[in-house]
């Protein structure tokens, strides 16, 4: 799940496609159009999106789902944010 890591409105996502080349990342989909105000939790119900892994091992998925998550650049309002926590 990609948190959102601000609220207000969110301008972009950029490094998607660097993020799907990251080895054992099947898929990323993003469920917020820009241009839509986010909400953190707990006030905001929804997440930016998902990205999907898959590996021989947790440790694997873990790493691939991390390294994918550095690619991603948030920008909320004009300002690349970051999640407050590591994708996992």
């Amino acid at each position: 799940m990609l948190p959102i890591p601000a609220s207000g409105t969110l301008t972009e996502i950029a490094g998607i496609e660097a993020a799907r080349a990251v080895e054992g990342i099947d898929d990323i989909t993003i469920t917020i159009p820009a241009g839509r105000r986010v909400e953190t939790l707990p006030e905001g119900d929804r997440y930016l999106g998902f990205v999907f892994a898959g590996g021989p091992d947790p440790q694997s998925v873990e790493t691939a789902l991390r390294k994918a998550g550095n690619e991603l650049a948030i920008t909320i309002d004009g300002e690349e944010v970051r999640p407050p926590t590591p994708l996992t």
